[in-house]
């Protein structure tokens, strides 16, 4: 258990380690999905406010029909990166999770040790009574058959 205990520490304080640098990953994933949402949401919000069709022009067909086709793909991405959002939220969520648990097993693996090291130290305390106990009845025992020094 001596030998072992702190290999088994380190290897997880390394995956505890792991997991945190995985969560700061996907919250970074997560929030660049956001600016992009934001984006296209601007973009989408500006491209419709200057629209010739806002603004009472009149426009031939084919314009219109184009103008609308781009409007369908914007809503499109917008779309697309609602979903990417959802992904990135689950994926959040999941490593947060690991994290979470990673340091459980961290923080298992301390207090095993804590204990053991208060069993090794009860263990100790005990002989070294033992011995103590032990030196004290044998010095007892000279002094009464007369072992002892002379007075």
């Amino acid at each position: 258990m001596q030998a072992v205990l702190p290999l088994l520490l380190e290897r997880a304080e390394g995956e505890r380690d792991g997991e945190g640098v995985s969560l700061r990953q996907a919250a970074q994933a997560l929030q660049q999905a956001l600016a992009t949402l934001g984006q296209l949401e601007r973009f989408r919000e500006d491209y419709l406010r200057r629209s010739p069709v806002a603004a009472g022009q009149a426009l031939h067909a084919q314009r219109l029909v184009d103008w609308q086709r781009f409007v369908t793909r914007l809503d499109q991405a917008i779309a697309l990166q609602r979903q990417e959002i959802a992904l990135r939220t689950h994926q959040e969520a999941q490593a947060r999770q690991r994290l979470v648990q990673a340091q459980q097993r961290l923080m298992s693996l301390q207090a095993l040790g804590q204990r053991w090291a208060r069993q090794q130290q009860a263990r100790m305390d005990r002989r070294l009574q033992a011995e103590a106990d032990a030196f004290a009845a044998r010095a007892t025992r000279a002094d009464l058959f007369g072992f002892g020094e002379a007075r």
